[in-house]
């Protein structure tokens, strides 16, 4: 059936991992290898010799080659794990070179793709090599008519998902990624309005751009079957044939049963209080969390949550 692409577009907490974990099930290569400068390619921004792919690959390999927490359905669960290795470098050393022979932008992409595929020591690897997903978090920086044609002109076959999730759920689970941060500054340094104006830049991007829409509540209340079956048609590969309620899904390179993995965690976990969100929510519906005093306001009700987080961390700790 040839090459094929599956973009899967996000920004922050959005289940981009776990629409991947799915889509693997049809047959596509599902790995950790992210943010290699392709919009940047399809852009002219970087020339196709220029070795930034072939960099991010090598630096990727070699973290994923050391042990490490990674993967999992939050940064709780991935914290709560043992530190593993994702690859062994050494089985595609030889390969690596600082410049990959490509004729164009797809070649190179695939390329890469297919040298990280052939490292992965985590999991046996049964997909496609040449039908890979490209998850983006970027998609916002820029002109989104102009980098969608790109994409239809490079690659042979490319499919686009645009992700959405409401923002009070949204900034929750962004904010448990800051809660946990091991340095104060970064952990204070949560500005929710500066969260939302590329909250909304993102959707603004996406809404422009076609392709297929799925709200984050979808992948969760729409049974498993008939969404993997919605995306096998936009597609348009065959659906999976496995009993999707009896598997596991690879999420950034932990396996994760089904029933773990299509359960809400983010929202179940108490970050920003409800009537934090709600009122974070407020503004935003109000078209004032960006001004002053909404702004500081919504950041002082964000520092007061995470404070109240720790501290019941610490005497839990205590205790």
């Amino acid at each position: 059936m040839g090459k094929k692409l599956l973009v899967i577009n996000s920004f922050g907490p959005m289940a981009s991992t776990l629409l991947s974990g799915l889509a693997e099930k049809m047959g596509f290569s599902n790995t950790p290898l992210r943010k290699l400068g392709l919009n940047q390619y399809l852009m002219g921004e970087y020339a196709l010799d220029c070795g930034y792919m072939e960099g991010r690959l090598k630096s990727t390999l070699t973290e994923h080659a050391k042990p490490a927490m990674r993967g999992g359905v939050s940064v709780l669960d991935r914290d709560n794990q043992k530190p593993r290795s994702l690859v062994d470098i050494e089985k595609v050393r030889a390969q690596l070179h600082d410049h990959i022979e490509a004729h164009d932008v797809q070649d190179l992409y695939f390329k890469c793709r297919k040298l990280y595929l052939d490292a992965v020591t985590y999991k046996e690897v049964r997909s496609n090599p040449d039908w890979q997903i490209e998850m983006t978090v970027d998609i916002h920086r820029f002109h989104h008519k102009a980098l969608f044609d790109a994409y239809q002109t490079h690659f042979d076959d490319v499919k686009m998902i645009h992700l959405h999730r409401p923002f009070d759920s949204w900034i929750n689970s962004l904010a448990s990624q800051a809660f946990v941060h091991p340095d104060l500054k970064q952990r204070m340094m949560f500005f929710p309005h500066m969260r939302y104006a590329d909250y909304a830049l993102y959707e603004d991007a996406v809404a422009a751009m076609p392709g297929l829409h799925i709200q984050f509540d979808e992948m969760f209340d729409t049974p498993i079957e008939k969404l993997a079956q919605n995306i096998a048609d936009f597609a348009d590969v065959p659906a999976p044939t496995c009993n999707l309620r009896e598997d596991i899904y690879d999420m950034y390179g932990k396996a994760v049963p089904f029933e773990k993995a299509f359960t809400r965690f983010d929202d179940h976990q108490v970050f920003l209080k409800p009537k934090s969100r709600a009122y974070m929510q407020a503004l935003t519906d109000k078209k004032s969390i960006h001004k002053i005093p909404h702004n500081i306001s919504a950041w002082l009700v964000y520092l007061k949550d995470m404070f109240l987080y720790h501290s019941k961390c610490l005497t839990k700790y205590a205790s």
